[in-house]
């Protein structure tokens, strides 16, 4: 048997090897399992916190209910992995949309891919492409420079866009950067004075002003093409990223591009979460937003004419906004409690740290995820619900958008 043979026999049994170790599942199953793992989840939580167990001596039952929660956590994760792809597969269907946007704006346009080996949700997969579609858009169409342009600025001819994702934490970060212009910081704040996003004397810092880019209907743009102009693809990522659990952050300097950052939770069906009460009201955050939790004295407390009175709180050098969820909300705050007799809690945004007054630290607990559903959907800076193993729903605060509504 010639050599040619030996190796074309191995490979096809390296290639059979290979296949036989993927077994293909219809994705409708995978999420039953998931949906069965945060049953089970409850069924569990809801026994070891039972009423009836409440001032019993019982150490073995509680080694044991350790042991069960850690198993438990295993098998969530174990689940959420079985619905993660490679995010490569999104990625590579933007190579032949490039390809169309060099035809239509006559640039030259080199689109980098990194980190295409990253696994994410694919329920998130597949609700990315539009508005990763609508970036691109934007950083061909607004970003990029033409060659000539590019030449005279002794940069390339040729733009990059750069399209990457990586795992931080339990999030997935993508990032879209150019090496265009970047954002037209007046052209922005014009626009944003003339629709009323911005006071006509108010000189707003990067960050803030960036956000107004995502507000529905906002373009700068003078005429509408078939790329832009018409003011609904930042909007739709917005809206996607809002969905998702995701927040994004924009960073743009003047002549060396923008980047437009998206981070996604790594699983959308189960939350490691702290559980505040509020009133009579249970609230739960993700736990990583957490900066840190402590009760104020008098003298870290002050109020801020220039906040339209807004509370605010010292923490070592720096003075944070506190949001009243019942005046966020527009209840009645006529008996609100003063500050120094409640917890605050900490949460980092990609706009800064705000403070949320609770009356309580219920429990931080890993809780299942449900979307909210008819006139619930309505709730502002939400994420959705937590079902709790105690059979009580907490509502998952977007501390994004409470951060964009702390003056209210």
């Amino acid at each position: 048997m010639s050599s040619t043979n030996v190796n074309s026999n191995t490979a096809e049994v390296l290639n059979a090897d290979a296949q036989a170790a993927f077994l293909r599942i219809q994705i409708d199953k995978v999420d039953r399992l998931m949906d069965l793992v945060g049953e089970l989840s409850l069924g569990v939580a809801e026994v070891i916190h039972s009423p009836d167990l409440k001032g019993l001596e019982l150490p073995e039952f509680s080694n044991s209910a350790h042991r069960l929660q850690m198993l438990l956590s295993e098998m969530q994760d174990a689940a959420s992995e079985l619905r993660q792809v490679p995010i490569g597969e999104v990625f590579r269907r933007m190579r032949r949309m490039v390809r169309e946007l060099e035809r239509q704006t006559d640039k030259k346009i080199d689109l980098v891919l990194e980190g295409e080996d990253t696994e994410i949700d694919k329920v998130v997969a597949d609700r990315l492409y539009e508005p990763l579609v609508h970036v691109l858009r934007n950083s061909a169409d607004h970003g990029l420079e033409t060659p000539a342009e590019r030449l005279a600025l002794g940069k390339p001819d040729t733009g990059r866009i750069t399209l990457s994702a990586l795992q931080l934490g339990g999030d997935i970060q993508i990032t879209v950067a150019d090496d265009g212009k970047g954002l037209h910081r007046d052209k922005i704040l014009s626009r944003a004075r003339e629709r009323g996003l911005i006071g006509l004397t108010e000189e707003p810092d990067d960050q803030r002003l960036w956000q107004v880019i995502f507000q529905p209907g906002f373009s700068t743009a003078e005429t509408v093409t078939n790329l832009s102009g018409r003011g609904v693809g930042m909007d739709v990522l917005n809206a996607t990223m809002k969905s998702l659990r995701g927040h994004i952050s924009v960073d743009s300097q003047t002549g060396q591009g923008t980047h437009v950052k998206l981070s996604i939770p790594l699983s959308l069906a189960f939350l490691d979460s702290l559980v505040m009460r509020i009133g009579s009201r249970l609230y739960a955050t993700p736990i990583d937003v957490v900066n840190e939790v402590f009760r104020p004295e008098q003298k870290q407390i002050s109020t801020i004419a220039a906040n339209n009175g807004g509370e605010m709180i010292r923490v070592r050098d720096e003075l944070i906004p506190i949001c009243r969820l019942q005046r966020f909300y527009g209840e009645d705050c006529q008996q609100l409690a003063p500050l120094e007799s409640l917890v605050i809690v900490v949460f980092k945004t990609s706009t800064g740290s705000i403070g949320l007054p609770v009356d309580e630290i219920y429990d931080q607990q890993q809780v299942v995820m449900k979307p909210l559903q008819g006139q619930l959907e309505q709730i502002r800076a939400s994420h959705g619900c937590a079902l709790l193993g105690s059979g009580e729903v907490a509502i998952v605060l977007n501390c994004e958008e409470l951060k964009s509504g702390e003056g209210l």
